[in-house]
């Protein structure tokens, strides 16, 4: 999966940067996700619609040039997300906000 977009609660919602990659996979109960310049992966579990990712998911630390979209991103993609699949889009919403992933 491939980050189109995010929107933190109350915000406006943000394209993914330019020329930053940020991709999404799950894995015999794994979750990866490349954060531009940094990889972080825990666990995932799924329970009807409800996707939790973690508790934790252990990142690098590199010094990304995307850094501030990098830390709301993954603040969002951990804890619990209501989500939705339709065709090649990926929803996660959650009280801290909405990713958006395409394939």
């Amino acid at each position: 999966w491939t980050l189109a977009s995010i929107q933190p609660t109350g915000q406006a919602e943000q394209g993914r940067p330019a020329a930053a990659t940020y991709t999404l996979s799950f894995a015999d109960g794994r979750i990866s996700t490349r954060a531009d310049c940094n990889t972080c992966s825990g666990t995932f579990t799924v329970s009807g619609q409800t996707l939790t990712a973690g508790p934790a998911l252990a990142c690098t630390r590199a010094a990304c040039p995307t850094m501030a979209f990098e830390t709301v991103y993954v603040g969002i993609l951990s804890g619990d997300s209501t989500a939705t699949l339709t065709a090649n889009t990926l929803v996660l919403t959650s009280t801290r906000g909405v990713l958006r992933f395409t394939r």
